[in-house]
């Protein structure tokens, strides 16, 4: 494994500093491990301690959890990558958070809706159809923003659909 290749004393600094570059931070140098890896082991080394990480908190790993996806790794460099997950998961978590947050600077404050019966319309003395309109209050950097929807049946039964796949898909990013 690539990891055997770097010395106690490095071990415990690299990860920390893979750490902080996950956080926004100074990340470690290639040239700081040249004498330990190449450029193509550097960017794996790299990527699979970060993914380590990151997948250990948003998974919320327990110790034993993360032994068994280590258990190729030295136990003494273990260890160290235990103390190391132990000691920075708030920070890994907070940078995932914020970078999940980051996508867009809107947030739901605040809803309304209405159900209503469209009796009839300029085009058609008769129409009988359901429509909801649905008030949203979003709060961005610029201030509060209102959006008024109107949906008729099916426009809403797939806004529904929507939300469900969307609430599906954070559901599992959980687990």
């Amino acid at each position: 494994m690539l990891l055997r290749c770097l010395c106690n004393f490095y071990f415990l600094q690299f990860f920390h500093e893979v750490v902080d570059g996950l956080c926004g931070h100074r990340q470690p140098r290639f040239q700081d491990y040249a004498k330990v890896w190449n450029i193509g082991e550097w960017f794996t080394v790299i990527n699979s301690t970060q993914k380590v990480f990151k997948t250990a908190v948003k998974c919320n790993a327990t110790t034993e959890q993360l032994l068994k996806v280590l258990d190729s790794v030295p136990t003494d460099y273990q260890k160290v990558i235990l103390d190391c997950y132990n000691v920075r998961k708030d920070d890994i978590r907070r940078t995932l958070v914020e970078n999940t947050a980051a996508i867009s600077q809107a947030h739901l404050t605040d809803f309304d809706w209405k159900l209503k019966l469209a009796m009839a319309s300029d085009k058609l003395a008769s129409v009988h159809e359901p429509l909801l309109t649905l008030d949203l209050d979003l709060q961005e950097e610029q201030g509060k923003k209102s959006i008024s929807v109107e949906m008729n049946e099916d426009e809403l039964k797939r806004m529904i659909t929507s939300l469900e796949a969307a609430n599906k898909a954070v559901l599992q990013l959980k687990s």
